[in-house]
């Protein structure tokens, strides 16, 4: 098996059982990430194994998806709400937070879990898969960098939220791609890209946070009839205004790097390396 995917069974299995043993945020983050890179992995190699795995372990980690959103709005209430309003809103968002870790340690502990983890473990040709994925990611390198700045161009040109978030994931396929490279391609060129793809994908994960968590606020205040009569009404408005403001403030922030090009300028550089 190649060594940095053993890496990834090896780091997979580890956040398994840290997690099982006590709930971490950052665990779950990085057990996140992992099964993204795995499924960029398989996205590349044209085997229906690889193609059903790839979907195996995208239901896996949606499953995570409403645990990694509540721990991160639980945090923004923290950090944005005045102490009064937090304790009003702070059991309401904490009690969405324990459904939705119970429903981790469900996933975790499934038949489907182990079935795409052995499956995973068992895909003989990893090594060559490895390889072509490298070859892959070159070949296509130039086609990820149109995508991203036609979508980056289209953002500019419609402050539209579907415009924003196809970006964000332009950019997230961009960054996995120059991750899968061989080593010395085009470094130090490869490292600058990378840099302003974390950069940028920061700043939309940032404002897509935001974006999901007044979406959760809106469907707790519809659930718990929450309005401007209740202590947790109030608090919800006030967080769900100030996540507004801080929304607006990243897409700012977004549209200067784009402005600046510092993007397209690593990707003009990165292409005409030959």
């Amino acid at each position: 098996m190649n060594f940095e995917l053993q890496q990834s069974t090896i780091r997979l299995k580890a956040l398994r059982s840290s997690l099982l043993a006590g709930y971490s945020e950052e665990d779950l983050h990085q057990l996140r990430v992992t099964l993204r890179r795995m499924r960029s992995v398989l996205r590349k190699v044209a085997l229906d194994e690889a193609r059903e795995l790839r979907r195996e372990l995208g239901a896996l980690a949606r499953a995570t998806n409403g645990a990694r959103d509540w721990d991160t709005l639980v945090a923004s209430a923290q950090d944005q709400l005045e102490p009064e309003p937090l304790r009003a809103l702070l059991p309401l968002l904490e009690e969405r937070r324990q459904g939705a870790r119970a429903q981790v340690y469900r996933m975790l502990r499934s038949h489907q879990w182990r079935a795409a983890l052995a499956r995973w473990d068992d895909l003989a040709d990893i090594t060559e898969v490895a390889v072509r994925c490298q070859a892959i990611a070159t070949r296509e390198l130039d086609s990820i960098l149109q995508r991203v700045n036609a979508a980056g161009r289209k953002a500019m040109l419609r402050d539209d939220a579907s415009r924003w978030h196809k970006l964000r994931i332009a950019i997230k396929e961009l960054r996995y791609t120059l991750d899968s490279l061989p080593h010395d391609a085009g470094e130090p060129l490869t490292a600058r890209l990378l840099d302003e793809c974390k950069s940028l994908q920061t700043l939309l994960g940032d404002w897509h946070d935001t974006v999901v968590h007044r979406q959760l606020l809106d469907e707790l205040s519809a659930r718990e009839s929450c309005d401007a009569s209740t202590s947790a009404g109030v608090a919800a408005l006030a967080l769900q205004q100030a996540l507004d403001a801080t929304g607006q403030g990243s897409l700012e922030l977004i549209k200067q790097r784009l402005r600046q090009g510092n993007l397209a300028l690593a990707a003009e550089a990165l292409t005409a390396r030959d």
